[in-house]
């Protein structure tokens, strides 16, 4: 059977899995930050992103035929097992995170007094589901709810931006500097750190590879897109004042969307959007570990659902509340994720450059 997936499929994920820190997390760390400086944020940010993506193509592009964990081996030998261990670690935390991400942001939604663990398992279900799949079929769906998902966009920007107060985007420049450096730094970290994970994926299994780094870049710069205009309109209609005590201001933005009276209560049809990023991240977060055991020749379905069920009793406990959750991930997630991260392209990258040479 074909398992090949098509580059936009691929590349769509990355609109998805870019936005899962964002959600409660990154929206509220920025606009209590640097406030109407985040747009500022968010470009530099932006631009930041793109370098270390450079660097995560060039990773890509080194031995098309293997995955990660091939390439560290290779890479790095008798280190890269080591490596591999940490990786699989450090994302094995993201999927809980994703999985207690999804819990409160339903529950503080929707169904608030449904307990934590049947929400958890409703959303847990499909994503083991999904994950036991290939990525060919993951990507599909991507490409269609990103499709309803631009449609949302533009069908939100024409209603609301005679909403936006031009004089709650101003003053334009009264953000200190470091704080704006500040700020573009945790938005490259909750931006580009999920991607990482996509270098599971040989890129020989994907349809016109050569095309493939164009196509990334393209999403990216989409996603940037979409970023800035959310964060436009949020402290143009709302105020800088106002968007800061929100729980979820993309959310209650989304909630004064109408046309014309006939087409209400958008919000919670863009919760697809958000809903599905979270879903996307667990999915892909459990087949970075599912690849994992098969690259050790231990991966059996004992051995899978016995991590997954640790994962699914962690996330109910690790956190007691919203709060903490929050500001845990605000603190440490640069520190756990994002640094070694970089550290681990950047040094890729220079044994790159040398056996090339």
């Amino acid at each position: 059977m074909n398992t090949k997936i098509s580059r936009i499929g691929f590349s769509s994920i990355i609109f998805f899995i870019s936005q899962t820190m964002f959600l409660h997390t990154g929206l509220n760390q920025l606009l209590n930050g640097s406030g109407n400086g985040s747009i500022y944020s968010i470009l530099l940010g932006g631009l930041l992103s793109m370098i270390i993506l450079f660097f995560i193509i060039r990773y890509f592009n080194f031995e098309k035929d293997l995955n990660l964990f091939k390439k560290n081996d290779k890479l790095f030998r008798s280190y890269g097992k080591i490596i591999n261990v940490f990786l699989v670690i450090i994302f094995t935390f993201y999927f809980i995170y994703s999985l207690w991400s999804i819990n409160t942001y339903v529950q503080n939604k929707y169904l608030d007094s449904t307990p934590s663990f049947i929400i958890i398992l409703l959303f847990l279900i499909p994503a083991v589901w999904c994950a036991s799949l290939n990525m060919k079929t993951i990507s599909k769906v991507s490409i269609s709810v990103f499709l309803v998902t631009v449609f949302i966009i533009l069908f939100s920007i024409l209603n609301l931006y005679s909403s936006i107060e031009i004089n709650n985007l101003k003053p334009w420049f009264n953000t200190p500097i470091i704080k704006i450096i500040k700020d573009s730094i945790l938005f490259t970290s909750y931006f580009v750190s999920p991607t990482f994970m996509l270098l599971v994926i040989p890129k020989n299994e994907i349809y016109e590879s050569n095309k493939l780094s164009k196509t990334i870049i393209i999403f990216y710069i989409i996603t940037i897109i979409n970023f800035l205009l959310l964060f436009i309109f949020i402290i143009g209609v709302f105020g800088i004042d106002l968007a800061r005590i929100l729980s979820y201001p993309e959310y209650t933005l989304m909630k004064k969307v109408n046309f014309f009276d006939f087409i209400q209560h958008i919000e919670n049809l863009s919760t697809i959007e958000w809903l599905y990023s979270i879903f996307i991240s667990t999915v892909l977060s459990l087949f970075f570990i599912k690849e994992y055991l098969n690259y050790i020749n231990k991966y059996n379905k004992k051995i899978f659902g016995f991590i997954i069920i640790i994962s699914f009793i962690t996330s109910l406990v690790l956190f007691n509340n919203t709060t903490i959750g929050s500001n845990f991930m605000m603190k440490y997630f640069i520190f756990i994720f994002f640094i070694p991260i970089i550290i681990l392209l950047l040094i890729s990258n220079i044994k790159i450059k040398k056996n090339k040479n």
